[in-house]
């Protein structure tokens, strides 16, 4: 099954590495997910981690965290 709304910008390698992302990205408030991804010379994911999620407390600071990322100069 061909997928005509998938971006071009991203190989479909990369699909399940972000698939797996996306089945824990959901919490009770905000989260930083990690993984390490082994690549090949071509920048192919071969295998990856299990992913990481920690929970930012307190849950009422989420709005300081998130302008905290956005007010951020680059």
């Amino acid at each position: 099954m061909v997928n005509n709304d998938a971006p071009l910008d991203i190989n479909p390698q990369w699909f399940p590495v972000i698939r797996r992302l996306q089945s824990i990205a959901k919490s009770n408030g905000l989260a930083v997910l990690s993984i390490s991804i082994l690549v090949d010379a071509e920048g192919k994911p071969q295998v990856w981690t299990a992913p990481d999620k920690v929970l930012i407390e307190p849950k009422s600071a989420a709005s300081a965290v998130i302008a905290l990322f956005v007010n951020r100069k680059g």
